[in-house]
């Protein structure tokens, strides 16, 4: 992938309320997606926005890895760490020649104070849920807001000054 352009990408995922639980308790820690994010790397991070009914931002963690295989590969690979079954895997890769993942590390929950869809609207003027993802560039972000509540669940805060 091209690090040239990732450094001002945030990637935001749109995640169903129980595998997004299941991704801030460690139980998942491979989000499954039909393509590829192109506009990000290894290191960058990922915002986990929780779908309806919810519609609220819970977490933050970075990429670990991109991964792409067949999908018979890739779930005799990394199905115990998709945090679905197999069925389910195999339902939602049935027509496709590949499956995608995106590994995640460093999960940040803070769910406990998450961002509700109308204050998301302040925090980045131009947000609108993704369908499965979205890129977000780094100088549309009220990171104000983002970083009270990340310093709230950790000693340091993951984004520093300069973005």
């Amino acid at each position: 992938m091209n690090k040239k352009i990732s450094p001002e990408n945030i990637l935001l995922i749109s995640v169903k309320p129980e595998f997004a639980e299941k991704i801030l308790r460690g139980e998942k820690t491979i989000e499954l997606r039909k393509s590829a994010p192109k506009k990000v790397d290894i290191e960058d991070y990922i915002l986990i926005y929780v779908t309806s009914p919810v519609k609220e931002l819970w977490g933050i963690c970075k990429i670990n890895k991109i991964i792409k295989d067949n999908p018979v590969n890739f779930w005799n690979n990394h199905g115990s760490k998709t945090g679905v079954s197999e069925s389910q895997f195999k339902s939602y890769y049935k027509t496709n020649k590949n499956a995608f993942g995106i590994e995640l590390k460093e999960i940040r929950n803070f769910s406990k104070f998450s961002i509700e869809l109308k204050h998301l609207k302040k925090a980045f003027p131009t947000f609108m849920p993704p369908q499965t993802y979205s890129y977000v560039k780094r100088n549309q972000i009220n990171f104000g807001i983002l970083k009270q509540i990340l310093n709230k669940i950790e000693d340091k805060p993951i984004f520093n000054k300069g973005g």
